[in-house]
């Protein structure tokens, strides 16, 4: 008599080897999702800095404009500082908890001549990718 099916040492293999390519594949994606956000923080930080950097020369809304990163956000806002901005007016990008940024809290540009109030040098990394950006005092940022 010929019986069809699977052993027991045959389901016990499959579901480890299913079990081993899945702690490979998430540890694996893991990896991608952080360096991903690594490299869309540093997007973003660029992108805010020229945006409020071009609001300031134009003059928009006849102030100053900044970018602020505190509590996983990254801030675009209108006022002279974070703590004295409008709110009504702020556009914010939320950053992946596991990226740090350091180097930076507050960059306000002046208005008319979109210069900076500081020149620092922010470095963003998260799962060994590292990303450098640097204001000068023109205020322009560059990677």
């Amino acid at each position: 008599m010929k019986r069809n099916g699977f052993t027991l040492i045959e389901l016990i293999l499959v579901v480890s080897l299913i079990l081993i390519l899945g702690t490979f594949t998430s540890a694996f994606a893991a990896r991608f999702f952080t360096q991903n956000g690594v490299s869309n923080a540093t997007d973003e930080l660029i992108g805010d800095f020229r945006q409020a950097q071009v609001n300031a020369m134009m003059g928009k809304r006849n102030g100053n404009w900044g970018v602020n990163y505190s509590s996983n956000k990254i801030t675009l806002y209108l006022g002279t500082s974070f703590a004295a901005r409008t709110a009504a007016f702020d556009t914010t990008f939320s950053v992946n908890p596991s990226i740090s940024i350091t180097g930076f809290s507050d960059l306000d540009f002046f208005r008319m001549t979109g210069t900076s109030s500081a020149t620092p040098t922010i470095s963003i990394s998260g799962s060994g990718e590292t990303k450098t950006i640097t204001v000068n005092s023109q205020g322009v940022a560059t990677r």
